[in-house]
């Protein structure tokens, strides 16, 4: 019985996730504005739609990798920040010797 089980509650969650998915689906499919994060653009529900325009705020603090997801997903792309609020995130030591940071 406590396979039985264990297969069911898989079947169920099978059945949430799917539900889920048109749910939110239905819901963006006719927007004019979506607001995802970068890495919950890769959602299946928004990655395979094309828009107009992709505006990634705090640009500066998001990694180089993880703006290509929303920045594919447009025709435009505009990256937002306030230099005088946030350093930028710089990973590369050479970068920094060369004077990226701050």
């Amino acid at each position: 019985p406590l396979r039985a089980l264990r297969q069911q509650l898989k079947a169920l969650k099978k059945e949430i996730r799917c539900r889920e998915e048109k749910v939110v689906s239905s819901v963006i499919q006719d927007r004019n504005l979506v607001l995802a994060t970068c890495i919950g653009s890769s959602a299946k529900v928004i990655k395979d739609r094309v828009f107009d325009m992709v505006i990634i705020d705090e640009a500066a603090q998001a990694l180089e990798a993880s703006c290509w997801i929303p920045a594919l997903l447009g025709k435009r792309l505009v990256l937002a920040g306030d230099h005088k609020q946030l350093p930028p995130t710089i990973r590369s030591e050479t970068a920094l010797k060369d004077g990226l940071g701050f």
